[in-house]
């Protein structure tokens, strides 16, 4: 998985999860990293190339992303 999403709390997490299923989007469900502590504990990890389908999906379901994030050659998560 190349991007992660973040997510305010874990009610939008869970939606997020269950919208992407029903749209058949390959993603999965991660704990977050402790650098990326949003007030939610968990995270959608997906490859960026589903980015604006799963953007789109989410959008038209009113679930709102909090912030994409991606490691660089550091391995440090920087916001995309």
């Amino acid at each position: 998985m190349e991007l992660l999403a973040t997510f305010t709390n874990t009610h939008r997490v869970l939606k997020a999860e269950k919208v992407l299923k029903d749209a058949g989007i390959t993603f999965k469900l991660l704990p977050s990293p402790k650098v990326l502590s949003s007030g939610c504990s968990l995270v959608i990890g997906f490859n960026g190339s589903d980015r604006a389908g799963i953007e789109e999906v989410l959008k038209r379901a009113g679930v709102k992303v909090h912030a994409v994030y991606t490691k660089d050659k550091e391995g440090v998560y920087v916001k995309v």
